[in-house]
Parts: C-alpha cells; structure tokens; sequence
C-alpha cells in the first residue's frame, strides 16, 4: 500500500508539471520581465506577509498574499506575474520551519505543490480578466473592468481552494474542518488592496505608492502584534492556547472524557489515522488507562493495562517520542517492547504527555499503511502533546476535586441519613420509655386482675378528698364491699372462675358509680367505694344498686354452679375522723350486713 506521502509527491509533481507547461507556453509568447529589483521586492513582499501575516486556524496563515498576487497580475502579462509569485511560493515552506514542520522533505514538498498551485491560480484568473475585456495593465475602471476583476478575484480563489482541498484530502486530513467558508473568503478582503498597488504602479502615481506599500507594511506588522498578544493573553488564560485555535475548542473541558473527545476532533483535522489513542498514567495502581480509543471510526471500550508494557510503557519510561514509519523495520529495541497483536499496523506515532517533569500520558496516532507518518509529523504532535499535557493535568485536577466533593456530598448524606436513623430510634425510646413509664404508674395505682384502683391509689384519693371535703364542707361517703362466701367459690370452682366472678363484680360497680367516684380493690375478694359530695342516704342508693346489680347478674356465662352476692356497708365522714378510723367505721358496717344475712347494704 503506498504510502500518503508518496501519493502526495505523485499529486504535487503532477500539478508542477501541468503549471509548468502552461508557464513555459505563457512566456514563450513574448513576456516581458520588469526590473529585477521590481521582481525582488515583490518576492520580499510575498515572503513578509507570510512571516507576519495573522495566524489562521489548523492551516497556517490568512493569505495577505493576494496584495503582491493581484498586483502583479494587473501590472504585468499573467505569465510573469505567475512565474514571479510561484518562486516566492516555492522558497517559503523551505525557509520555514513552521510551515514545514521542521522536515526539509515535507516543506520541498509543499513547496512545490504550493508553486504550482500559485501559476495555476494567476493563470487562470489573469487570461480570465483579459479574456472579459478587463483593463490590462489596469490604469483606469470601467463596468466591463469592475466585472472582469470580481470574476478574476473568484476564479483564482476557486483554482486555490480546490488545489489545497486536494491536497488536505491526500494528506488524510478532515477537509470539511479546514477549508471553511471563513478560510475560503479570507483571501478576498485584501483583493483591494492588489487593485489598488496596481492602480498607483501603472499611472506612475510612485510617491503614492511608497505611501500605499508603507502603510500595508505598518498594517500587516500591528495585525501580527495584536495576533501575538491575542496568542500570549490565550496562553496565560487557557492550557492549549498555542497550537493554532485547539485551545479555543478545548477550553472549558472539565472531566478528561470531555477534553479526550474534543482533542480526538481536532487530531482528526491534524492527521490521518486509522486507530487514535488517549492514554492515563496511573502510578498509584501501576497501569495505564486507555481512556481514549478509536479503530477505524470504531471507539473501543476504556480499560488498564500494566504501566510497564507495550511500546507506551516504553515512552512513559523513557519520557520520549516514537516515530515508527515502518513497523516491518522497527529497531530490535522498540520490537522487544511492542505488544503482539493481531491488528496491521504500517506506522505510528507516540509521544508522552509532560507536565512539570512527569511523564502523565500519551498521546498517539496509527495507521496500516507504512510511511504514513515522517518527522513533520512528529514535530506536529509534539506541540500538539505540549498543549494538550497541561490541559489534561488541570481536567485531572478537576476532575478529583469534583470526585472528592461528589464523595464527600456521598458521605454528608450518609452521615445525615444515620443520624436521622439514630434520632428516629432515640425518639422510638423516648416514645417506649414514656410508655412503659405510664403502664407502670398504671400499674402502680390500678388492680392487675380488675383493673379497678388499688388499695394505695384508694387511700391517697381517699386522704385528698378528705381535705377536699374539709375545705368546703361537703359530705363525704365511703363504702366497703365484700363477695359473700368467696372462698367457697375459689375451693369447689376453682381460682380461674374465681378471678372471674372478681373482674365480672369489679366491672358491674364501676359501671354504675359515678365519674366522681372511685371504686377499688383493697384486699382479695373485698372492694371500697369513695363517693366525693354524696350525703348517707344517696349512698345507701347507690350501694342498694350495685348489691342488686351483683346478686341479678347471670352468673352461670361463667359456670353453671357459680352464685355471687355482695355485702356492703358504709359510713360518712364526721369531719374529722382520720382515714384509718374512716376504713373502720365502714368495716364495721360491712359486718353488720354479714351478720344481717349477706347480701345486705349497712
């Protein structure tokens, strides 16, 4: 498979040659040449702008070049004005480093192709103007002139487009990215000013001219001193501000994904390839991250591999670049060093990423043909590489900051998430706590059997309604009952049926007293009543009640053999009898009803 540059050569040699035939033709026709030092200073005038013409984006420079071109054209036959221009075309990329990418082969290369292109535009466009009746050496306007100039201005940008299209597509770049509508038009805003030096030339306006040149040179000198400020400023704002406008497309880029995909767009305009790696040195795991890669238009998945493998590891090592532009001749060294794989691979180029001293990456592109790649196109990478380190160091920066505050978010919500799972359950016991503490102050003033107070609730609220009734001098009542016989229930039915008929009888007298009054058991089958503001014979009422209440119940739901009745007696305080003598007094009513007969209230 031939190599892209050869395909270059072929093209170029084979634009040289037709250019070449149509100029020797042109100038056989009797061309006549100006004063040699007219033909020198129009070379030095060619080469000035290119040197500090303003910088243009992935190409190389916006052509001012269209000032000495048109002039030329206008003052002379087009075939000396081609002749004179394509020799300044073909000095340049020799003389030029950065338009040849420091590779003397590559710039006689575009040194050729570019003089070539150069006769073939200025032919085409002048015969073009004269051909449509143009004023030619131009000295004054007319429509038919003014026509015959726009045609020219077109005709020699399309010959000049179409050329470096040509060229751009053999060398396996994006032509779509470099031949834009702002590139293609760029030439025609100094047309111009080729009319007019041609304009002053022809009418011997000199005085005028001297002026003309003296203020293009003042232009062209302040375009490219705003153009390096403008570039110094891009390069102290942004990390990749040097090489052409890559750091105006990379600028922004905050996670190394984001920026790997933005710098594989604008390596596809740089160079052809066909397989594009990103790589990631991580020296705290010892591997290499592939975080970029592309074969064939094909991406393939990120993954790690050893920090000390394949020919990458060799550059991480070594801290240098690799230009291989035959893989089958590859020095014993490199051989040793690069991965066996399966895929064809013609040529490469690998350079590491350096930041500070660090090897932190690298950057490389393949391709299956041999001789893709030359030194022009290391020296292109390496600046490439330069820009692109610093930017890939502050996207890791970010990139960790963001990472390390994403954890900490993850460990703040964590931290959230548990303190309000520690305040839920601390609520939980309080809420369990405050619970139990009720049921135990419950349990603390109620019977567990009945439910009904016990002895200690009855004797405090017995003590309290006694002062109560003291205070105001209200009428006090208390009543103690006793189940008749109950000892007989719990030996002949058993003490399950027993604490029954106690609950059943608890039930029924709480149901009848009042929401003032307080009924308790205060021993095992024996119950009290207090009935706050309830004079004697009210008392006796109530009690009357719930003794029938008791003795009416139906007591065999519970067993078929159980009879339960209720003794009750029951005093009124005097106004300054104590609790215990109150308790007596009413006891001893209760065993005047025993003594009555049972059943009875006393």
């Amino acid at each position: 498979m031939k190599s892209r540059y050869a395909m270059l050569l072929v093209y170029s040699l084979c634009l040289a040659v037709g250019a070449g035939v149509w100029l020797t033709a042109a100038l056989q026709s009797g061309a006549a040449f100006p004063p040699l030092w007219v033909i020198a200073l129009a070379i030095l005038a060619s080469l000035f702008v290119w040197q500090f013409g303003v910088q243009a984006p992935r190409v190389g420079l916006i052509s001012m070049e269209r000032v000495p071109q048109i002039g030329l054209l206008l003052a002379f036959s087009p075939a000396v004005a081609a002749a004179i221009c394509a020799a300044a075309s073909l000095i340049w990329p020799i003389v030029s480093r950065r338009y040849s990418h420091g590779s003397i082969a590559f710039g006689l290369l575009r040194g050729v192709h570019n003089a070539a292109m150069t006769a073939l535009m200025l032919l085409a466009a002048g015969h073009l103007y004269i051909a449509l009746g143009g004023d030619h050496p131009l000295t004054a306007f007319s429509w038919e002139t003014v026509l015959a100039l726009v045609a020219m201005a077109f005709a020699a940008q399309v010959v000049n487009i179409a050329s470096m299209a040509a060229f751009f597509k053999l060398d396996g770049r994006d032509v779509r990215r470099i031949v834009t509508p702002a590139y293609a038009a760029s030439d025609l805003i100094f047309f111009p000013a080729g009319v007019l030096a041609a304009l002053l030339y022809n009418t011997g306006a000199y005085s005028a001219l001297v002026l003309f040149l003296g203020l293009m040179v003042v232009f062209v000198l302040s375009f490219n001193s705003i153009d390096q400020s403008l570039s110094a400023a891009d390069a102290e704002r942004g990390p990749i501000a040097k090489l052409f406008d890559v750091g105006r497309v990379l600028h922004g880029a905050r996670r190394v994904d984001e920026l790997g995909e933005r710098i594989l767009s604008e390596t596809r305009s740089l160079f052809g390839f066909d397989e594009f790696y990103l790589v990631l040195v991580d020296r705290d795991r010892r591997v290499l991250e592939l975080r970029v890669h592309e074969r064939r238009g094909e991406r393939m998945s990120a993954r790690t591999k050893p920090l000390d493998t394949g020919i990458f590891g060799y550059v991480v090592d070594t801290a240098r670049a690799v230009l291989v532009e035959d893989a089958s001749r590859m020095d014993e060294e490199l051989k040793r060093r690069v991965d066996e794989t399966e895929k064809e691979t013609g040529s490469f180029v690998v350079v590491p990423l350096v930041e500070r001293g660090q090897v932190i990456g690298v950057l490389s592109v393949q391709h299956t043909q041999a001789r893709a790649y030359s030194l022009a196109d290391l020296h292109l990478m390496q600046k490439l590489a330069e820009q692109v380190a610093q930017a890939v160091a502050d996207a890791l920066a970010f990139e960790e900051l963001e990472d390390y505050r994403r954890r900490l978010e993850v460990r703040v919500a964590q931290r959230t998430r548990d303190l309000e799972r520690a305040n839920f359950e601390k609520e939980r016991l309080i809420a369990a706590l405050r619970e139990r503490s009720l049921a135990l102050e419950r349990e603390s003033q109620e019977d567990a059997l009945t439910g009904v107070a016990n002895r200690r609730q009855f004797g405090k609220r017995l003590a309290a309604e006694i002062e109560v009734a003291q205070a105001v001098n209200h009428p006090l009542t208390v009543a103690i009952a006793d189940l008749d016989c109950f000892k007989l229930v719990n030996d002949k039915l058993g003490h399950p049926i027993g604490d029954e008929a106690l609950r059943r009888s608890a039930g029924l007298m709480r149901n009848l007293c009042r929401e003032t009054d307080l009924i308790a058991r205060i021993g095992g089958d024996e119950f009290a009543l207090l009935m706050p503001s309830t004079p004697l014979e009210e008392a006796l009422a109530l009690c009357e009640r719930l003794r029938s209440a008791v003795d009416s119940h139906d007591w065999r739901e519970v067993h078929p053999d159980l009879r339960v009745s209720v003794s009750i007696g029951l005093t009124q305080w005097d106004g300054s009898a104590r609790v215990d003598d109150l308790l007596e007094a009413a006891d001893a009513q209760l065993y005047v009803a025993k003594l009555s007969g049972r059943n009875r209230v006393a």
